[in-house]
């Protein structure tokens, strides 16, 4: 496992992560903030396919269907052919129609806006009580659409991050979560999250990583 670089080259290697993420991302200061569900819906695609497919797909389903209640009572196959016709759409439909039942069967609702009434802290446990939806996926709610200054850490991110030197083990813990969230400055926690989305989730993988498809693998120790 890499060992832990100096402070200086953190910092190197911190902002050039920011400046990949702003590149590929923009600095999202004044972008459309969704309501917790739909963000929270949008957050469970882009565990399984891109930032940009899942904008899309998120965007089908709103078109195709009255409201998250019609998708509660549909058919995952149903949901799929809205969201696409490659392999991840099945997965993701059978993640969404999962969590919507479960959401309403213990709130009586398919909304999450009562969230805003919380304190993060309630609402990420809140959030933490529905299927499939872990710590780091919770954080994505509150940072993108309850403005909470939060930066997520799911064990992707924390590999990627452990592997460019900038954490000393690669488990999403809280205590990694708060160093990373030190590197760097609140206003690019939303670029960095998607741009982890896409690059910590999807190319930096566990046994086989794409290094030949990572922007950043030229000051990667590990791809080194």
């Amino acid at each position: 496992m890499p060992r832990v670089i100096s402070q200086k080259e953190r910092k190197k290697q911190a902002d050039k992560l920011v400046q990949l993420a702003i590149r590929k991302h923009g600095e999202l200061k004044n972008r459309k903030t969704r309501s917790p569900l739909n963000q929270l819906v949008l957050s469970l695609f882009c565990h399984v396919t891109s930032v940009r497919r899942a904008t899309r797909a998120l965007r089908e389903l709103k078109r195709h269907f009255a409201d998250w209640n019609e998708v509660r009572v549909s058919h995952p196959v149903e949901v799929a052919s809205v969201l696409s016709s490659a392999m991840w759409a099945q997965e993701g439909a059978e993640r969404l129609v999962w969590m919507l039942r479960e959401l309403y069967d213990a709130h009586n609702r398919t909304n999450l806006d009562f969230l805003g009434e919380l304190t993060p802290t309630q609402a990420r446990s809140c959030l933490k009580r529905l299927p499939m939806v872990r710590r780091d996926l919770a954080d994505e709610v509150l940072l993108l659409s309850l403005g909470v200054p939060v930066l997520p850490c799911s064990a992707a991110t924390a590999r990627m991050c452990c592997r460019l030197g900038l954490l000393k083990d690669d488990r999403p813990t809280v205590k990694n979560q708060r160093r990373l969230a030190k590197m760097f400055d609140e206003a690019c926690f939303a670029s960095l999250l998607l741009f982890f989305c896409d690059y910590a989730e999807k190319v930096c993988l566990p046994d086989e990583p794409l290094c030949n498809r990572c922007p950043i693998a030229r000051t990667c120790r590990a791809g080194k």
